[in-house]
């Protein structure tokens, strides 16, 4: 199960990645298409003005040179019609570098609309595929809880499970504990630290409470929340610190812990894919990984729990709603 919840997730994540990819693509498509369109506008613009200028001056070409100066009785309008045919030469020589210059810009817009659209058309057959390799390693998944759950039929082997499940988050937290609030490991730590943010926490993802802390859960108590929430929706680190465990655990599948010092400790399981890895520094409000149902369950959630020195406190108490 770790294994493929572990591949589902990796594959989840990064088909997110590329179908963000792919809009990002669509838009910088539209956008150099519409360049390309005004440009072409403007290019027809110049194109009738220098067909305008061709025209008037091949008009006036059709009389001799050498008789419109000798026929100028007045040297001031000789003068007036000599700048006049110096302005009209200036401004064809310029309204054709304009044209080139526009030309030379609308081939490179052409060349870039040309592979834009063959890297949109790349991704978006990669997202295809890892579509269809995301739905093999669903099917999996769903075979293989399908499997555990013919295996746990005895209601006191699930109680034996779900005890041994509590026992290795337990030793995990443990294990955690001697480095948490370590300012080697934790250097940016500030002052008034979690415990300030009592009752001023806002739940890592949105949704109603499925289960509540100390809720019966198989012979035991819940010692955190679970949110409803579907699958593929961000969690969020309820506050700074450092990540301390990023990893699948039996029971509660990918699973995020974050380390915010002062012996406190927020917990995000049934992950489907994870954002951070250890030692990573996260600020309240980051998006550190996306719902799932990982860890054998059948409905996508969030558990979502807070230890202070290891010992579980009741984050409906921490966060400012209660759904």
């Amino acid at each position: 199960m770790s294994t493929i919840e572990r591949k589902y997730g990796q594959l989840a994540k990064r088909l997110k990645e590329l179908a963000l990819q792919a809009e990002a693509q669509s838009q910088r498509l539209s956008e150099l298409e519409h360049q390309s369109s005004e440009l072409k506008a403007t290019i027809k613009t110049q194109h009738k003005t220098l067909a305008g200028q061709a025209r008037a001056a091949y008009a006036s070409g059709r009389q001799d040179w050498l008789k419109l100066v000798l026929d100028q009785d007045e040297p001031a309008r000789l003068s007036r019609v000599l700048a006049y045919y110096n302005y009209l030469s200036q401004a064809r020589f310029s309204l054709l570098k304009d044209m080139q210059s526009d030309l030379t810009t609308l081939r490179q817009l052409q060349r870039e609309v040309a592979a834009g659209a063959d890297r949109l058309r790349s991704t978006r057959e990669q997202v295809a595929k890892e579509s269809l390799e995301l739905e093999k390693f669903r099917r999996s998944r769903r075979e293989v809880l399908a499997g555990l759950e013919r295996t746990l039929q005895d209601k006191d082997a699930q109680l034996e499970q779900l005890r041994d499940d509590e026992e290795r988050l337990q030793d995990l937290v443990a294990a955690i504990r001697p480095f948490a609030g370590d300012p080697a490991r934790n250097p940016k730590t500030r002052n008034g630290g979690f415990s300030a943010l009592y009752g001023r926490l806002t739940y890592p993802t949105e949704g109603a409470l499925l289960e509540r802390f100390g809720n019966p859960r198989a012979g035991g108590r819940w010692d955190g929340v679970v949110i409803r929430a579907p699958e593929g929706a961000p969690v969020h680190a309820v506050a700074s610190g450092s990540v301390a465990y990023s990893d699948w655990l039996r029971g509660y599948g990918l699973l995020t812990i974050i380390d915010h010092g002062d012996g406190y400790m927020s917990l995000y399981a049934f992950n489907q894919s994870l954002y951070k890895n250890v030692g990573d520094w996260v600020n309240g409000g980051d998006i550190i990984a996306t719902v799932g149902a990982s860890g054998g369950r059948r409905e996508s959630g969030l558990y979502f729990g807070i230890r202070e020195k290891g010992r579980p406190v009741n984050p409906m108490l921490w966060c400012s709603r209660n759904d």
